[in-house]
């Protein structure tokens, strides 16, 4: 039996001898991986370190940007709400200017044209085409004449 102690107790010293292997090949490939990875880290922050401060500088001046055409923006609208302002009272007042000594010569001319539509239903002229002729004067009704014009 003591020959069966000895296989074993060969066989535990070959599997350690191999597990120590398997750990020490593990802890290489361990070590070359962080290697590659530290090499990694350092690639990215060479490369994509300047890209990211540019892109930051380009969106705070695309903000800068935005900024001032919104300032532009409320500026033009008040702009244009003071111009509006100012032609709509200017026009107010053209009107009140110019209505105002206009109205009299208006109710004069009116007055007069109704004088002579008057004067022209008097005499029986038609001066709408420019030619004087009479014109029938109007049949009036009498109490016993048709009334169906009146029935509703």
């Amino acid at each position: 039996m003591e020959t069966w102690g000895v296989v074993f107790l060969g066989i535990i010293a070959l599997s350690s001898a191999i597990q120590g292997v398997f750990l020490v090949a593990i802890l290489v490939f361990w070590r070359k991986l962080a290697q590659r990875v530290d090499d990694l880290h350092a690639r990215i922050d060479k490369d994509i370190t300047p890209a990211l401060e540019n892109f930051t500088r380009v969106s705070r001046a695309a903000a800068e940007i935005a900024d001032i055409g919104a300032l532009q923006a409320r500026r033009l609208d008040l702009l244009l709400t003071d111009t509006v302002d100012k032609i709509e009272r200017t026009t107010a007042m053209v009107q009140h200017l110019v209505s105002r000594p206009v109205k009299p010569l208006g109710n004069a001319l009116a007055f007069f044209k109704g004088v002579q539509r008057g004067a022209e239903v008097l005499f029986g002229r038609d001066s709408g085409n420019g030619s004087e002729r009479r014109r029938p004067l109007p049949r009036r009704h009498h109490r016993g004449d048709d009334d169906e014009h009146l029935f509703i």
